[in-house]
């Protein structure tokens, strides 16, 4: 993950956006006003990364990891909440 992708999930997750994978959708909640023009730009931008991460971390989980799945991406999503990778 680059310093700017960790930049915006920190911003993201300060204003209390908080990120969740559906598929190849990237989904949000936050409160009012929270996801400012800029940030929703930067999210917009980011998105394809972010997928490609958060699947990438869910993928090396479950087979270096030997997670299920479900587990693994749950704690691949954890990162885009603003969480770490155990």
């Amino acid at each position: 993950m680059t310093h700017r992708e960790r930049d915006i999930l920190q911003r993201l997750h300060d204003a209390g956006v908080i990120l969740t994978v559906d598929g190849e959708r990237l989904r949000y909640r936050a409160p009012a006003g929270a996801l400012t023009p800029d940030l929703r730009a930067a999210l917009e931008e980011l998105k394809p990364d972010l997928l490609y991460e958060y699947h990438e971390r869910a993928g090396i989980l479950e087979y270096d990891a030997h997670l299920p799945r479900a587990e693994a991406e749950t704690k691949a999503e954890a990162v885009l909440k603003g969480g770490m990778m155990e």
